[in-house]
């Protein structure tokens, strides 16, 4: 039985119908969002925000002045505790403890966003502070980025427009004190809650002068969400990382630094248990920040589980595992960069410990689908290797010629999409360009500008080479490549900084960047451009070694940690970085059998489920319509495939009837050929059809 017969005789007759069909594809919306912290940033770029730039016409070339200081909109998480007073100010200048952005992820189908939110300690962790917050943790706020946005284009905002919760907690003194002066930032009843405080940016501070800005307040579009992981001391609340694995699951680096091992670089889960208020509980009985029996009560020194008030939804935070990386079991380094690795059924986290030179880099394996999360540190297939392999490998500056030098520095690690693992290798902090007197970089080397290496991935859960009993990572190349072979590393040059898009001599930043998984660009952003945190910006194209696009004095964002920065663009259902035909693919399969979990995650149209509006909305991004099955931007006969083999619905067959030749009308009025009707398609099909079934008989 020959079913090519069937497949030539279709794919002819498409091909005399669509040829002279040329199709132009609308660019989704591709967004970088930062957080904010200086607090001098002025209107345009308010201080402890999380700004959102279009970044789309950077890939087409041309562009400037995307950033600008200025970005399309600003969210605010508001204060940890709203004052309402400034020097007993009678106007009710709005003051307060604002909340401290540690690290931010994002949901790749939709842009919600979700923050990890340093909240300051009063004495000791645990503490609570004037409106009963228990303090020295982390809060988790949850960002509708769809609401936002809806808002922003249906009401034609002004770029520079700030959204903030819409009621915020504060201490009845200071509430009665604003009902007494008669502020108009007291909303009328005294009861704890502070409604529509507009952000503080452009108050004038000390001065009495308050200009209001633009806020406005969504109902449910910024919440908090939970209480987390209460730390130990002492603690950094600028190095810590998350990722977003499903709308139930995070994963977390806190890199709060303590006096022994087992108190460092926690990797935990956090988890939601119930969407519901108030489930998460905290266990005083239970496993503690170190290891070995539970805590005890009295001590409340229990790192596990969640603290939620009545208004927060449920989440709880558990160690999955620690870092550990140093060889002599001492206290961790600063770590120096963290990527999720979600692919191909893999579930886990590159982590770099910067010891200055040589820094170490291991694979932690995670399984979070039980109620005790692991993190493991896996095997890196060596070669040749005798005895179980090992789980780190030192970085070199060029492992592409040497691998035994170990003289190389972290500054950052990413994922693409295809699951390789990127390293940012440099020597900021330690010289200035072309000095070779002291002080040098890392281990005596001169300074130079950062270049990326790239760690071909070729299986995450390679079989078990060295009989210990455990699966191994193993790099791209020729058989019986090893991480301390040569083959498996690329390396780029140095980034090209220089010239009219350079203004100091310094080593140019590449600790703070945002990866796009779409296209492998990486946004470095140079903290030493400029006085008053003035910083550049450079978009690096590791594939060509070029930079495409650069803007001096872009942002003034202040310090801030590497995970406060990520792009996106929405309607990426499956998490490739490319918004396409298998986005549309995969929600169709969704579509058919929704689950309560689905309908948050793959939801578009911010109504909380998934259906064919949610279709609909993504061909509205990708730039097509209803019936274009592949995602390429038409209508035509080769989406009549993929509807046999995706959708098969009825209502798929009409979307296809009805829109075809979307896509190709004006290519085919300029080439003077007509678009087929369907009918002519499906008679095609019939064709093949009788050929096939001739052939078989």
């Amino acid at each position: 039985m020959k079913t090519s017969h069937l497949i030539i005789g279709f794919s002819v007759c498409l091909l005399i119908n669509v040829i002279g069909s040329v199709t132009a594809l609308a660019a989704p919306q591709k967004v970088f969002a930062l957080s904010h912290q200086n607090f001098s940033g002025g209107a345009g770029s308010p201080s402890d925000t999380i700004q959102f730039y279009d970044v789309s016409a950077i890939e087409s070339g041309g562009a400037s002045n995307v950033f600008g200081n200025s970005p399309m909109f600003s969210v605010w998480l508001g204060y940890e505790i709203f004052q309402g007073q400034l020097l007993d100010n009678p106007t009710g200048v709005p003051i307060g403890n604002q909340e401290d952005i540690s690290a931010i992820t994002f949901n790749p189908a939709n842009g919600t966003i979700y923050a990890a939110a340093f909240d300051s300690a009063l004495g000791a962790p645990g503490n609570l502070d004037e409106v009963g917050d228990a303090t020295g943790d982390w809060d988790l706020f949850r960002i509708d980025y769809q609401e936002i946005l809806d808002d922003f284009v249906t009401n034609s905002r002004p770029a520079g427009t700030i959204y903030a919760p819409r009621a915020q907690n504060i201490p009845i003194a200071d509430e009665t004190f604003l009902q007494s002066n008669g502020s108009n930032l007291f909303d009328g009843t005294i009861d704890g809650l502070a409604n529509n405080i507009p952000h503080p940016e452009g108050s004038g501070s000390f001065n009495g002068t308050f200009v209001e800005p633009t806020t406005i307040h969504l109902d449910n579009a910024i919440q908090k969400v939970g209480e987390l992981a209460r730390t130990q001391s002492p603690v950094t609340f600028f190095d810590s990382e998350i990722d977003f694995i499903t709308p139930d699951s995070i994963a977390f680096l806190e890199s709060a630094s303590n006096l022994t091992t087992v108190g460092d670089f926690q990797i935990r889960e956090w988890k939601r248990v119930s969407a519901s208020p108030g489930a998460a509980t905290l266990d005083a009985d239970g496993p503690d920040n170190m290891t070995g029996p539970p805590g005890f009560a009295i001590n409340d020194d229990d790192q596990q589980g969640g603290r939620n008030g009545a208004a927060t939804e449920s989440w709880e935070a558990t160690i999955a595992g620690r870092l550990e990386l140093d060889s002599s079991g001492g206290v961790e380094s600063n770590p120096a960069g963290w990527a999720l690795v979600n692919h191909n059924g893999t579930l886990g986290v590159w982590v770099a410990d910067a010891d200055g030179g040589g820094d170490d880099i291991a694979f932690f394996e995670l399984d979070f689908t039980g109620p005790t999360p692991t993190a493991t540190r896996k095997e890196l297939f060596t070669s040749p290797g005798a005895g179980p392999h090992p789980t780190a490998f030192a970085l070199d500056e060029d492992p592409s010629t040497d691998t035994t030098t170990n003289d190389a520095e972290v500054d950052f690690l990413r994922v693409d999409k295809d699951g390789n693992l990127i390293i940012g290798e440099s020597g900021f902090f330690d010289t200035i360009i072309g000095q070779t007197t002291a002080p040098t970089g890392a281990n005596g080397e001169t300074a130079q500008e950062p270049r990326v290496i790239t760690v071909g991935i070729a299986d995450y859960d390679g079989a078990d080479s060295d009989g210990s009993g455990g699966n191994e990572v193993v790099p791209s190349g020729p058989a019986g490549t090893g991480f301390n072979d040569t083959a498996a590393y690329t390396v780029t040059g140095d980034v090209p900084v220089t010239g009219a898009i350079d203004n100091d001599t310094q080593v140019t930043n590449s600790s703070r960047v945002a990866y796009d998984k779409g296209t492998g660009y990486i946004y470095f952003i140079d903290q030493d451009g400029g006085p008053n945190f003035l910083e550049d910006i450079y978009v690096f194209d590791p594939a060509t070694g070029t930079i495409i696009y650069s803007e001096l004095e872009a942002m003034n964002p202040g310090i801030f940690n590497p995970g406060t920065q990520v792009i996106f663009t929405r309607g990426d259902i499956n998490g490739d970085g490319v918004v396409d035909g298998s986005d549309i693919t995969e929600l169709t399969g969704a579509i058919a059998a929704p689950t309560a979990l689905l309908d948050e995650w793959y939801d578009l149209t911010a109504d909380g489920v998934i259906n064919n509006d949610d279709l609909t909305e993504l061909q509205s991004i990708i730039g097509t319509t209803p019936g274009d099955f592949d995602g390429d931007g038409d209508v035509d006969g080769a989406d009549f495939l993929v509807w046999q083999r995706t959708d098969g619905s009825v209502s798929g067959l009409s979307d296809w009837q009805g829109n075809y030749g979307f896509g190709s009308l004006a290519a085919s009025a300029a080439s003077n050929v007509a678009v087929p009707e369907p009918s002519s398609l499906l008679l095609c099909l019939g064709m093949g059809l009788i050929l096939f079934s001739h052939r078989k008989n």
